[in-house]
């Protein structure tokens, strides 16, 4: 097990909260002992905003099995998206090209949001999850049925239910991926802050009708900054950090937005960054 400490820019997109140590166990019986202290699991740090205490986290970048069987590609949750999509072009299969863009996002966060884009979800490929138990103990399996019944819109019974191992999705031929990949990839960039900024993705969920972005834009946010955040001008419903933003500015500028869309539009909006 190798044990390191990261600064909150290493360990998130966003860079917000205070430096952590980080424990990296290689297999899942000391992934269990860790799970036993309490310390909570982190992934590429995509869409997720620390706070300023200092609880240790746990990584999974050791966990990066990788094995492509006929229709089958079972990952393991520490491998990185940019990884599956080299693999894609490499192979000719066609999975998370509509992911492509988002940095450092890696297969658990993607499996435990249930990350979607451009009309798509993980669960539309995902065909089952291995995962550690944290009533029990045990390693358990979640199937395609399961998964059908328990995924919802950017929400899975993860990280509640367990630690993720692996997953399995099902890939289908495309001769055209690359180009498929790069579209994805421009078409982020319309709409979406450039990759070189400091963000975490979408800040609140779409409410059902509604893109969370619009209700925020119509409501006055759009720019609107409060410290070293401001939410961006080009997509409302991203915050950006334009450097040293500590987790209290975060948490303030976020309720300033839900209390002014609730009073204005009667909508209540939930995060989609995970805050830990």
């Amino acid at each position: 097990m190798r044990v390191e400490v990261r600064s909150p820019e290493e360990l998130t997109t966003i860079g917000i909260g205070a430096p952590r140590k980080v424990y990296i166990p290689t297999d899942v019986g000391e992934l269990k002992l860790l799970l036993e202290e309490g310390f909570p699991v982190i992934g590429g740090g995509s869409n997720t905003v620390l706070s300023d205490a200092s609880l240790p986290l746990i990584s999974l970048e050791g966990f990066r099995e990788i094995e492509l069987k006929g229709d089958f590609l079972r990952v393991g949750a520490g491998v990185r998206l940019s990884e599956i999509l080299k693999i894609q072009q490499l192979k000719g299969i066609s999975l998370f090209e509509f992911l492509a863009g988002i940095p450092r996002a890696t297969v658990g966060g993607l499996v435990a949001q249930n990350a979607g884009a451009f009309g798509r979800e993980v669960k539309d490929f995902l065909y089952s999850v291995v995962y550690l138990s944290r009533e029990s103990g045990e390693i358990l399996e979640l199937s395609r049925s399961e998964i059908l019944k328990r995924f919802r819109y950017r929400s899975s019974p993860f990280p509640e239910a367990g630690v993720i191992l692996s997953a399995t999705f099902k890939v289908f031929p495309n001769k055209n991926i690359k180009s498929l990949i790069e579209e994805s990839v421009k078409e982020r960039l319309k709409r979406h802050p450039p990759f070189f900024l400091k963000t975490a993705g979408s800040t609140f969920k779409n409410p059902k009708g509604i893109p969370a972005g619009k209700l925020l834009d119509e409501c006055g946010l759009r720019g609107f900054r409060l410290g070293s955040l401001r939410f961006s001008e080009l997509h409302a419903n991203f915050l950006i950090n334009e450097g040293g933003a500590p987790y209290c500015e975060f948490s303030e500028i976020v309720s300033y937005a839900k209390e002014r869309v609730k009073k204005l539009k009667g909508i209540t909006l939930d995060l989609e960054v995970r805050v830990v």
